[in-house]
Protein backbone atom coordinates (compact mmCIF):
# COMPACT_ATOMS: atom_id res chain seq x y z
CA UNK A 1 0.00 0.00 0.00
CA UNK A 2 1.16 3.52 -0.80
CA UNK A 3 0.07 7.01 0.22
CA UNK A 4 -0.61 9.55 -2.51
CA UNK A 5 -0.10 12.52 -0.19
CA UNK A 6 2.03 11.21 2.73
CA UNK A 7 2.82 14.70 4.07
CA UNK A 8 -0.80 15.00 5.24
CA UNK A 9 -0.34 11.95 7.44
CA UNK A 10 2.94 13.35 8.80
CA UNK A 11 1.17 16.58 9.70
CA UNK A 12 -1.60 14.67 11.44
CA UNK A 13 0.89 12.67 13.51
CA UNK A 14 2.67 15.86 14.58
CA UNK A 15 -0.65 17.46 15.56
CA UNK A 16 -1.65 14.35 17.54
CA UNK A 17 1.72 14.34 19.31
CA UNK A 18 1.37 18.01 20.28
CA UNK A 19 -2.12 17.37 21.62
CA UNK A 20 -0.87 14.44 23.71
CA UNK A 21 2.02 16.45 25.20
CA UNK A 22 -0.26 19.40 26.04
CA UNK A 23 -2.80 17.10 27.71
CA UNK A 24 -0.15 15.36 29.84
CA UNK A 25 1.36 18.73 30.78
CA UNK A 26 -1.97 20.07 31.95
CA UNK A 27 -2.51 16.97 34.13
CA UNK A 28 0.91 17.40 35.78
CA UNK A 29 0.27 21.09 36.40
CA UNK A 30 -2.96 20.24 38.18
CA UNK A 31 -1.28 17.63 40.38
CA UNK A 32 1.23 20.23 41.62
CA UNK A 33 -1.56 22.53 42.84
CA UNK A 34 -2.63 23.05 46.46
CA UNK A 35 -5.35 20.82 47.89
CA UNK A 36 -8.30 22.22 49.79
CA UNK A 37 -8.78 21.44 53.46
CA UNK A 38 -10.77 18.31 54.24
CA UNK A 39 -10.18 16.78 50.83
CA UNK A 40 -8.88 13.59 52.43
CA UNK A 41 -12.29 12.93 53.91
CA UNK A 42 -13.88 13.12 50.48
CA UNK A 43 -11.19 10.87 49.03
CA UNK A 44 -12.21 8.13 51.47
CA UNK A 45 -15.81 8.03 50.26
CA UNK A 46 -16.21 4.84 48.11
CA UNK A 47 -18.66 6.41 45.68
CA UNK A 48 -16.37 9.39 45.14
CA UNK A 49 -13.41 7.11 44.49
CA UNK A 50 -15.52 5.19 41.96
CA UNK A 51 -16.53 8.41 40.20
CA UNK A 52 -12.92 9.62 40.06
CA UNK A 53 -11.74 6.31 38.60
CA UNK A 54 -14.53 6.48 36.03
CA UNK A 55 -13.63 10.10 35.27
CA UNK A 56 -9.95 9.38 34.61
CA UNK A 57 -10.76 6.30 32.51
CA UNK A 58 -13.27 8.25 30.42
CA UNK A 59 -10.89 11.18 30.06
CA UNK A 60 -8.02 8.92 28.99
CA UNK A 61 -10.24 7.15 26.48
CA UNK A 62 -11.45 10.53 25.17
CA UNK A 63 -7.90 11.74 24.61
CA UNK A 64 -6.86 8.46 22.95
CA UNK A 65 -9.97 8.47 20.73
CA UNK A 66 -9.30 12.07 19.68
CA UNK A 67 -5.63 11.40 18.93
CA UNK A 68 -6.44 8.25 16.94
CA UNK A 69 -9.23 10.10 15.08
CA UNK A 70 -6.78 12.82 14.04
CA UNK A 71 -4.29 10.24 12.79
CA UNK A 72 -7.00 8.24 10.94
CA UNK A 73 -8.41 11.41 9.36
CA UNK A 74 -4.93 12.35 8.16
CA UNK A 75 -4.40 8.83 6.85
CA UNK A 76 -7.65 8.94 4.85
CA UNK A 77 -6.85 12.43 3.53
CA UNK A 78 -3.44 11.20 2.36
CA UNK A 79 -5.34 8.86 -0.02
CA UNK A 80 -4.04 5.32 0.55
CA UNK A 81 -3.89 3.26 -2.65
CA UNK A 82 -2.96 -0.29 -3.52
CA UNK A 83 -1.68 -1.62 -6.84
CA UNK A 84 -3.85 -4.35 -8.35
CA UNK A 85 -3.45 -6.37 -11.51
CA UNK A 86 -6.53 -6.13 -13.75
CA UNK A 87 -7.03 -8.76 -16.45
CA UNK A 88 -9.56 -8.30 -19.26
CA UNK A 89 -10.42 -10.35 -22.30
CA UNK A 90 -10.34 -8.16 -25.41
CA UNK A 91 -11.72 -9.15 -28.81
CA UNK A 92 -9.44 -7.88 -31.58
CA UNK A 93 -11.99 -7.06 -34.27
CA UNK A 94 -13.05 -3.98 -36.18
CA UNK A 95 -16.66 -3.79 -37.34
CA UNK A 96 -18.10 -1.11 -39.61
CA UNK A 97 -21.79 -0.84 -40.42
CA UNK A 98 -22.29 0.75 -43.83
CA UNK A 99 -25.85 1.86 -44.59
CA UNK A 100 -27.34 2.94 -47.90
CA UNK A 101 -29.47 5.88 -46.72
CA UNK A 102 -31.68 5.99 -49.80
CA UNK A 103 -35.25 6.57 -48.60
CA UNK A 104 -36.36 3.25 -50.12
CA UNK A 105 -34.39 1.49 -47.38
CA UNK A 106 -35.76 3.41 -44.41
CA UNK A 107 -37.77 0.48 -43.08
CA UNK A 108 -34.87 -1.97 -43.28
CA UNK A 109 -32.39 0.48 -41.77
CA UNK A 110 -34.67 1.27 -38.83
CA UNK A 111 -35.18 -2.40 -38.01
CA UNK A 112 -31.46 -3.12 -38.22
CA UNK A 113 -30.49 -0.10 -36.09
CA UNK A 114 -32.88 -1.27 -33.41
CA UNK A 115 -31.30 -4.74 -33.33
CA UNK A 116 -27.77 -3.32 -33.41
CA UNK A 117 -28.23 -1.83 -29.95
CA UNK A 118 -28.17 -5.28 -28.37
CA UNK A 119 -25.16 -6.34 -30.43
CA UNK A 120 -23.17 -3.22 -29.54
CA UNK A 121 -23.99 -3.66 -25.85
CA UNK A 122 -22.56 -7.21 -25.97
CA UNK A 123 -19.23 -6.25 -27.55
CA UNK A 124 -16.06 -6.86 -25.55
CA UNK A 125 -13.27 -4.67 -26.78
CA UNK A 126 -14.12 -4.69 -30.48
CA UNK A 127 -14.00 -1.37 -32.25
CA UNK A 128 -17.25 -0.37 -33.94
CA UNK A 129 -17.89 2.35 -36.50
CA UNK A 130 -20.75 3.71 -38.62
CA UNK A 131 -20.71 4.94 -42.21
CA UNK A 132 -23.61 6.02 -44.43
CA UNK A 133 -23.64 6.52 -48.16
CA UNK A 134 -25.69 7.52 -51.16
CA UNK A 135 -23.76 9.39 -53.83
CA UNK A 136 -20.93 9.82 -51.36
CA UNK A 137 -19.83 8.11 -48.17
CA UNK A 138 -19.76 9.85 -44.78
CA UNK A 139 -18.30 8.37 -41.60
CA UNK A 140 -20.69 9.34 -38.78
CA UNK A 141 -18.82 7.42 -36.10
CA UNK A 142 -15.14 6.43 -36.36
CA UNK A 143 -14.00 3.07 -35.05
CA UNK A 144 -14.18 3.16 -31.27
CA UNK A 145 -14.77 0.96 -28.25
CA UNK A 146 -16.75 3.76 -26.59
CA UNK A 147 -20.04 1.92 -26.95
CA UNK A 148 -22.07 4.67 -25.28
CA UNK A 149 -20.98 7.01 -28.08
CA UNK A 150 -21.83 4.39 -30.71
CA UNK A 151 -25.33 3.99 -29.24
CA UNK A 152 -25.76 7.77 -29.27
CA UNK A 153 -24.84 7.85 -32.96
CA UNK A 154 -27.32 5.04 -33.68
CA UNK A 155 -30.01 7.10 -31.95
CA UNK A 156 -29.08 10.18 -33.97
CA UNK A 157 -29.27 8.30 -37.27
CA UNK A 158 -32.54 6.67 -36.25
CA UNK A 159 -34.06 10.08 -35.40
CA UNK A 160 -33.00 11.40 -38.79
CA UNK A 161 -34.68 8.53 -40.65
CA UNK A 162 -37.84 8.82 -38.54
CA UNK A 163 -38.03 12.55 -39.35
CA UNK A 164 -39.15 11.82 -42.90
CA UNK A 165 -38.31 10.28 -46.22
CA UNK A 166 -38.42 12.40 -49.36
CA UNK A 167 -39.83 15.30 -47.32
CA UNK A 168 -39.50 16.46 -43.74
CA UNK A 169 -42.32 15.32 -41.46
CA UNK A 170 -42.98 18.08 -38.87
CA UNK A 171 -45.14 15.67 -36.86
CA UNK A 172 -42.21 13.31 -36.27
CA UNK A 173 -41.04 15.27 -33.24
CA UNK A 174 -37.60 15.77 -34.81
CA UNK A 175 -36.14 19.08 -35.94
CA UNK A 176 -35.37 19.90 -39.55
CA UNK A 177 -31.65 19.73 -38.69
CA UNK A 178 -32.13 16.16 -37.44
CA UNK A 179 -33.99 15.31 -40.63
CA UNK A 180 -31.10 16.55 -42.76
CA UNK A 181 -28.47 14.64 -40.78
CA UNK A 182 -28.38 11.58 -43.05
CA UNK A 183 -28.41 13.66 -46.24
CA UNK A 184 -25.61 15.99 -45.21
CA UNK A 185 -22.55 15.03 -47.26
CA UNK A 186 -24.09 11.92 -48.82
CA UNK A 187 -25.75 13.74 -51.73
CA UNK A 188 -23.87 15.29 -54.64
CA UNK A 189 -24.76 17.95 -57.18
CA UNK A 190 -22.25 16.91 -59.82
CA UNK A 191 -24.84 15.22 -62.03
CA UNK A 192 -23.35 11.74 -61.66
CA UNK A 193 -26.40 10.34 -59.87
CA UNK A 194 -26.80 8.53 -56.57
CA UNK A 195 -26.88 5.14 -54.84
CA UNK A 196 -23.38 4.15 -55.86
CA UNK A 197 -23.19 0.75 -54.22
CA UNK A 198 -19.63 -0.25 -55.09
CA UNK A 199 -18.32 3.22 -54.26
CA UNK A 200 -20.03 3.07 -50.88
CA UNK A 201 -18.54 -0.33 -50.03
CA UNK A 202 -14.98 0.44 -51.05
CA UNK A 203 -15.12 3.86 -49.36
CA UNK A 204 -16.15 2.15 -46.13
CA UNK A 205 -13.29 -0.33 -46.57
CA UNK A 206 -10.73 2.47 -46.60
CA UNK A 207 -12.15 3.90 -43.37
CA UNK A 208 -10.42 1.02 -41.55
CA UNK A 209 -7.09 2.30 -40.21
CA UNK A 210 -3.82 0.46 -40.72
CA UNK A 211 -5.05 -1.87 -43.47
CA UNK A 212 -1.48 -2.43 -44.64
CA UNK A 213 0.23 -2.16 -41.25
CA UNK A 214 -2.03 -4.70 -39.48
CA UNK A 215 -3.13 -7.19 -42.15
CA UNK A 216 -3.91 -9.93 -39.59
CA UNK A 217 -6.49 -7.91 -37.65
CA UNK A 218 -10.06 -9.15 -38.11
CA UNK A 219 -12.24 -6.67 -40.01
CA UNK A 220 -15.92 -6.98 -40.94
CA UNK A 221 -18.43 -4.78 -42.76
CA UNK A 222 -22.19 -4.98 -42.20
CA UNK A 223 -23.56 -3.68 -45.50
CA UNK A 224 -27.18 -2.67 -46.18
CA UNK A 225 -28.39 -1.75 -49.67
CA UNK A 226 -30.96 -2.57 -52.35
CA UNK A 227 -28.26 -2.47 -55.06
CA UNK A 228 -30.39 -0.04 -57.10
CA UNK A 229 -27.89 2.11 -58.98
CA UNK A 230 -28.97 5.55 -60.14
CA UNK A 231 -26.02 6.69 -62.20
CA UNK A 232 -22.53 5.61 -63.18
CA UNK A 233 -20.40 4.52 -60.21
CA UNK A 234 -16.63 4.70 -60.14
CA UNK A 235 -16.38 1.06 -59.14
CA UNK A 236 -18.78 -1.88 -59.42
CA UNK A 237 -19.92 -4.02 -56.51
CA UNK A 238 -17.97 -6.93 -57.98
CA UNK A 239 -14.70 -4.99 -58.06
CA UNK A 240 -15.36 -3.51 -54.63
CA UNK A 241 -15.81 -7.02 -53.21
CA UNK A 242 -12.56 -8.15 -54.75
CA UNK A 243 -10.73 -5.28 -53.10
CA UNK A 244 -12.31 -6.21 -49.76
CA UNK A 245 -11.22 -9.80 -50.28
CA UNK A 246 -7.69 -8.63 -51.02
CA UNK A 247 -7.51 -6.95 -47.62
CA UNK A 248 -9.12 -9.88 -45.86
CA UNK A 249 -12.25 -7.87 -44.97
CA UNK A 250 -15.43 -9.95 -44.87
CA UNK A 251 -18.71 -8.34 -45.89
CA UNK A 252 -22.09 -9.34 -44.47
CA UNK A 253 -24.83 -7.80 -46.58
CA UNK A 254 -28.54 -7.38 -45.84
CA UNK A 255 -30.89 -6.55 -48.68
CA UNK A 256 -34.67 -6.08 -49.02
CA UNK A 257 -36.80 -8.40 -51.13
CA UNK A 258 -36.86 -5.80 -53.94
CA UNK A 259 -33.09 -5.94 -54.46
CA UNK A 260 -31.80 -5.34 -57.98
CA UNK A 261 -29.55 -7.92 -59.68
CA UNK A 262 -29.63 -10.18 -56.66
CA UNK A 263 -27.52 -13.00 -58.08
CA UNK A 264 -24.64 -10.74 -59.09
CA UNK A 265 -24.80 -8.91 -55.77
CA UNK A 266 -24.93 -12.02 -53.59
CA UNK A 267 -22.06 -13.67 -55.48
CA UNK A 268 -19.92 -10.57 -55.00
CA UNK A 269 -20.65 -10.39 -51.29
CA UNK A 270 -20.07 -14.10 -50.64
CA UNK A 271 -16.75 -13.85 -52.51
CA UNK A 272 -15.39 -11.83 -49.58
CA UNK A 273 -15.93 -14.75 -47.21
CA UNK A 274 -18.91 -13.07 -45.54
CA UNK A 275 -22.57 -13.75 -46.18
CA UNK A 276 -25.67 -12.50 -48.00
CA UNK A 277 -29.07 -12.19 -46.28
CA UNK A 278 -32.46 -11.07 -47.59
CA UNK A 279 -35.36 -9.75 -45.53
CA UNK A 280 -37.72 -12.16 -47.29
CA UNK A 281 -36.09 -14.86 -45.19
CA UNK A 282 -37.43 -15.35 -41.68
CA UNK A 283 -35.22 -13.64 -39.08
CA UNK A 284 -32.63 -12.69 -41.69
CA UNK A 285 -31.31 -9.81 -39.56
CA UNK A 286 -30.92 -11.94 -36.45
CA UNK A 287 -29.08 -14.63 -38.43
CA UNK A 288 -26.74 -12.07 -40.02
CA UNK A 289 -25.87 -10.45 -36.68
CA UNK A 290 -25.36 -13.86 -35.07
CA UNK A 291 -22.98 -14.85 -37.88
CA UNK A 292 -21.10 -11.56 -37.50
CA UNK A 293 -20.70 -12.08 -33.76
CA UNK A 294 -19.14 -15.53 -34.17
CA UNK A 295 -16.91 -14.72 -37.16
CA UNK A 296 -13.17 -14.20 -36.67
CA UNK A 297 -13.41 -13.72 -32.91
CA UNK A 298 -9.75 -13.34 -31.99
CA UNK A 299 -9.39 -12.62 -28.31
CA UNK A 300 -6.41 -11.71 -26.21
CA UNK A 301 -5.91 -11.26 -22.50
CA UNK A 302 -4.76 -7.79 -21.51
CA UNK A 303 -3.32 -7.25 -18.05
CA UNK A 304 -2.39 -3.94 -16.51
CA UNK A 305 -1.66 -2.51 -13.10
CA UNK A 306 -4.27 -0.20 -11.62
CA UNK A 307 -4.21 1.78 -8.40
CA UNK A 308 -7.27 1.29 -6.21
CA UNK A 309 -8.24 3.46 -3.25
CA UNK A 310 -8.31 1.43 0.00
CA UNK A 311 -9.69 3.76 2.70
CA UNK A 312 -12.53 1.46 3.84
CA UNK A 313 -10.90 0.01 6.97
CA UNK A 314 -9.64 3.43 8.07
CA UNK A 315 -13.09 4.98 7.58
CA UNK A 316 -14.75 2.28 9.70
CA UNK A 317 -12.11 2.73 12.42
CA UNK A 318 -12.58 6.52 12.30
CA UNK A 319 -16.34 6.18 12.73
CA UNK A 320 -15.78 3.92 15.76
CA UNK A 321 -13.29 6.35 17.32
CA UNK A 322 -15.56 9.36 16.79
CA UNK A 323 -18.48 7.42 18.30
CA UNK A 324 -16.38 6.52 21.36
CA UNK A 325 -15.19 10.14 21.67
CA UNK A 326 -18.74 11.53 21.55
CA UNK A 327 -19.99 8.98 24.08
CA UNK A 328 -17.16 9.65 26.52
CA UNK A 329 -17.60 13.42 26.21
CA UNK A 330 -21.32 13.04 26.92
CA UNK A 331 -20.66 10.77 29.89
CA UNK A 332 -18.15 13.20 31.38
CA UNK A 333 -20.73 16.01 31.31
CA UNK A 334 -23.47 13.95 32.97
Amino acid sequence: MELTYPYILYGGIILAAILTVVTIGRNKKYKKGNKNAGIDVIDDIPHYRFLMIEYWILRSITVVALVVSIILSSFIASKPVKARMVTNEVHNRDIFICLDVSTSLDGVNLQLLDKLRKMVSDLKGERFGIAIFNARTVMTCPLTDDYEHVLDMIDTLEDSINAGGEEYNPNSGATYEQYGYRFSGTLANDGRGSSFIGDGLVSCLYLFPDLDEEPDRSRLIIFVTDNDLNGEPIISITDASRICKGYGVKVFALAPDFIVDETEFSNAIEFTGGGYYNTRERKAMEKMLADVQKTDVNSSVVSYSAQVDVPNAAIIALICCVTVFIFCEWRLKV
